[in-house]
């Protein structure tokens, strides 16, 4: 039994979770039959190209920048624009793809922030498929006032400095301890992955000023990293945190 659950699971990290394990049945005894079990093939159904394309490090075709230090300008094109039309400061937060129980978490903290924080702007960019990043945020019981970008060609990643990450930073045994605990305290499951999503693309977060101008932010150090949001609020001008009414 326990060697099915660790089969089970590991499974699920590698991207398969909807793969079932071979069934055993009993042999009926009937004559000219033989007696051991008959596995059926637990992989007949497995879209193999989705569940392992996620593994795949595909070259963007926009280079890499160096990420944004404090003070710069916030790089700007036609899918987000600074300063923004309507003078509202910015946090944003670059999810690593659809699916990350680890993603999951920071995209539910920003849109909490959201909902405290009218006078900030508070948007997530996913580089998944605009089906996909759609179903994702469903599942989450929706973007509220969280502003979505799709950014399939990674685009506004490259511009950010967010590239490929490491073995280090994906595999990191840390990592699975952490997402035991994610799921025990906060209920963040790892969902399959999204359509168009790449384990390796590093994410980040960033706070840009009325101005144009990066207050705070980086790329994640580890797919596993607690962003404080909470201090990119802070350097916005803004308390870290609003009263309930």
């Amino acid at each position: 039994m326990l060697s099915k659950l660790g089969t089970k699971i590991a499974l699920q990290r590698a991207g398969l979770g909807g793969v079932s394990l071979p069934s055993m049945p009993k042999n009926d005894g009937k004559p000219g039959e033989g007696s051991g079990f008959e596995f059926s093939n637990p992989f007949a159904n497995v879209q193999w190209g989705k569940a392992f394309s996620s593994w795949q490090s595909p070259e963007t075709s926009y280079p890499i920048a160096d990420p944004p230090t404090i003070g710069v300008r916030a790089a700007s094109n036609s899918k987000l624009r600074f300063p923004t039309a309507d003078n509202r400061p910015v946090v944003i937060l670059f999810l690593r793809f659809c699916g990350c129980p680890f993603a999951q978490k920071l995209f539910l903290r920003v849109r909490s922030l959201a909902n405290r924080h009218t006078g900030i702007r508070f948007i997530a960019v996913s580089h998944c498929t605009p089906e996909a990043t759609a179903q994702w945020t469903k599942k989450l019981g929706g973007a509220w006032n969280v502003d979505v970008i799709v950014d399939e060609q990674r685009e506004l990643y490259a511009m950010y400095g967010l590239g490929i990450s490491s073995y280090a930073h994906v595999l990191n045994p840390r990592n699975g301890i952490n997402q035991i605990k994610l799921s025990k305290q906060e209920g963040s499951v790892w969902q399959p992955v999204g359509e168009g999503g790449c384990r390796w693309q590093t994410g980040g977060a960033f706070a840009v000023d009325s101005r144009g101008t990066v207050k705070w932010g980086a790329p994640m150090q580890s797919a596993d990293e607690d962003i404080m949001f909470e201090d990119g609020v802070r350097s916005l001008g803004f308390p870290a945190a609003v009263p309930l009414g």
